[in-house]
């Protein structure tokens, strides 16, 4: 999900676990501690491909909040007390109780985070360091209003409340059994539009190897289908709520020793580990030879998007030798008002 999501939900965490033994302070601290594991996004400095090889790796494990949590809630429960000491207090540390009280709040927001990560399509490598898999359950999209929101609604009712923190603990505890409710039923749509595609694609006679469907943007409702064939990649939208029959745009897979000669770069390798092996490969021709271009089709949108948002691409002169290593490269996106207008309509028919 979105970092400020992520804040939010780290906030409700702290919020239900711990409103009761810590005060108020516990939800700012949930909010700080739920955007820690997506501060690996600096990694992307080190280089053009640093970001997609460390974004979602050694933070996002499951295994970081057990260890590193600790450390987080020990400099908590320091920096509590120090405040209590500036206003008065008798500078005493809190005993044991209130220790445990920031670990267990830092080590549950810290594991959260990547839980929730590896419900949308990025993919999340949750036992980094032991292995590089990546996780991905294709449920919700990046950015979900509905979801930020409820818990927000949350937060308010555990802001206002000051003096009744059974009150401020039933709303978290309320606004996380919906977010639980909401990602099922994500994953749920998903896995319906996979077998309606796929039905719809043998009443057709066609050939099908495989069926994804990855979410759309705000919402769960709409997906957008990719079905590949021995021969093909076939992109098509479908929602739940207007159904209908799924209008398919067909991409050759090409077979080409230029595209070969690229996807041997250690390049290309990291872009196929990063795309979980969901790539399309195209060859264009130019005045100084060709451009061989491979696309991420986990993510798109309608329009000139359908295949991808990123991709590499190299530059092959006309003996097919590269003239560089592949580089990074992203997709303009449409955002004009009547491509809003198509999308939204296509969401409820």
């Amino acid at each position: 999900m979105d970092s400020i999501t992520q804040s939010l939900l780290g906030a409700v965490v702290a919020q239900a676990g711990f409103r009761r033994t810590l005060g108020r302070k516990a939800m700012v601290a949930g909010a700080l501690l739920g955007v820690v594991p997506d501060l690996d996004v600096v990694a992307g400095l080190a280089g053009p491909y640093a970001n997609w090889l460390y974004h979602r790796g050694i933070t996002h494990s499951i295994f970081f909040g057990p260890v590193v949590g600790p450390l987080f809630g020990w400099a908590l429960w320091r920096f509590s007390r120090w405040r209590a000491m500036r206003r008065g207090g008798t500078g005493m540390l809190a005993g044991p109780e209130e220790l445990r009280a920031w670990i267990w709040l830092s080590i549950l927001v810290l594991f959260t985070h990547p839980i929730i990560d590896v419900f949308t399509s990025y993919g999340t490598q949750l036992l980094a360091p032991f292995s590089r898999h990546r996780f991905a359950i294709d449920a919700l999209p990046i950015i979900d209003p509905i979801y930020s929101l409820v818990l927000v609604a949350a937060l308010v009712v555990g802001t206002f409340a000051r003096r009744r923190p059974g009150t401020a603990v039933v709303s978290a505890a309320a606004a996380l059994l919906f977010i639980y409710s909401w990602t099922l039923m994500g994953w749920a749509i998903n896995e319906n539009i996979r077998a309606e595609a796929r039905q719809q694609l043998k009443t057709a006679g066609q050939p099908v190897q495989n069926i994804l469907a990855y979410p759309q943007l705000f919402q769960p409702w709409f997906r957008r289908v990719v079905a590949e064939t021995p021969d093909s990649i076939m992109v098509g939208y479908y929602s739940i709520v207007a159904g209908g029959t799924i209008d398919w745009t067909t991409h050759p897979v090409r077979q080409d020793p230029l595209i070969d000669k690229v996807a041997a770069t250690w390049e290309a390798g990291v872009f196929r580990w990063f795309a979980m092996d969901k790539l399309w490969w195209r060859v264009v021709e130019n005045a100084e030879g060709a451009a061989v271009e491979a696309f991420d089709y986990r993510y798109g949108m309608m329009g000139s998007t359908e295949l991808g948002f990123w991709g590499i691409r190299a530059q092959v002169d006309r003996d097919g030798q590269l003239l560089g290593a592949p580089e990074r490269f992203q997709q303009p996106r449409s955002a004009s008002r009547s491509d809003f207008s198509e999308y939204w309509r296509r969401i409820w028919g």
